[in-house]
């Protein structure tokens, strides 16, 4: 089964390493230092059409990925645990 994140873009909940929520992390003002800390800067995949909700980091053939969606950290993780 796989996970409907915005967009048409769907991924493998096998693969999902963390879920975040961006505005928290923004009012911490730690998003950045995630992405850089995980090394993901360059592997973001944005399909949020500008309203940034959450930050779903997955595995997938040895790399780590990043997407930012527009849908919530929560309805991502209830998908994801069907």
């Amino acid at each position: 089964m796989y996970v409907h994140i915005g967009k048409d873009m769907v991924i493998n909940p096998n693969n999902i390493i963390a879920i975040l929520d961006i505005e928290s992390l923004e009012k911490k003002k730690k998003l950045e230092e995630v992405l850089q800390n995980l090394k993901i800067s360059d592997n973001i995949i944005d399909v949020s059409d500008n309203n940034r909700k959450s930050l779903i980091i997955l595995e997938k053939n040895n790399e780590i990925l990043g997407y930012i969606t527009n849908i919530s950290s929560t309805t991502i993780a209830k998908r994801a645990d069907k």
